[in-house]
């Protein structure tokens, strides 16, 4: 989802529920499903949640292994209107956006996104609960989110269209699309990761 009037013309409508039914028994046990908002900074972040839950509803809603909602905070490419943002226009619309997702649904939010925030020196956590890190590097780089702990961080994005500096774990999945895919892994700070924690910190 990308802001309030993004139109995909029925590939999400009819993807969201491919996702989970391609789980099969393995949906909500091993196979979870989620979604992101990519958030534009001149409109308004409430007006953007409604309008990321509203087509989730339409694809169907949520279900119960879904992950936490996403919010996507990032400056984008080069002509991107989000690179004429202050850092208090991201904070305030990222909090706004945040703020109406946990009151409708319920639930913690999860922020995506480190460069807005390393560029642009925002610490403030925006209303967010826990964090996915996207960092193509051998060693995860945290630059951008040092008022979070290592504990907040839950994914780490270490592949992105396929390009990733860390060599002993995938850079492709076999069949899928060109192989420039964006891979995550889950980290539990400097425990070992479990299937039961995860489910605890993305889903329940």
């Amino acid at each position: 989802m990308e802001g309030t009037g993004y139109n995909d013309g029925g590939w999400f409508e009819a993807n969201w529920p491919a996702v989970r039914d391609a789980g099969g028994d393995r949906y909500v046990v091993t196979w979870f499903r989620g979604s992101y908002l990519f958030l534009r900074f001149a409109a308004a972040g409430a007006a953007q949640a409604d309008a990321y839950l509203r087509a989730i509803d339409e694809a169907g809603g949520w279900d119960s292994g879904d992950v936490l909602p996403v919010i996507d905070v990032e400056l984008g490419g080069p002509k991107n209107p989000n690179r004429k943002a202050s850092a208090q226009q991201i904070i305030d619309c990222t909090t706004a956006c945040a703020e109406r997702l946990k009151e409708q649904c319920g639930r913690r939010v999860m922020l995506y996104g480190r460069g807005a925030m390393r560029d642009l020196a925002i610490t403030d956590h925006m209303g967010c609960d826990v964090v996915w890190n996207p960092a193509y590097t051998a060693t995860m780089v945290r630059n951008g989110l040092q008022s979070w702990d290592l504990d907040d961080i839950a994914l780490w994005q270490y592949c992105g269209d396929g390009t990733a500096a860390f060599p002993k774990l995938p850079h492709s999945v076999p069949g899928f699309g060109h192989g420039k895919v964006d891979i995550s892994v889950y980290i539990q700070g400097a425990e070992k990761p479990t299937l039961e924690r995860l489910r605890a910190r993305l889903i329940d």
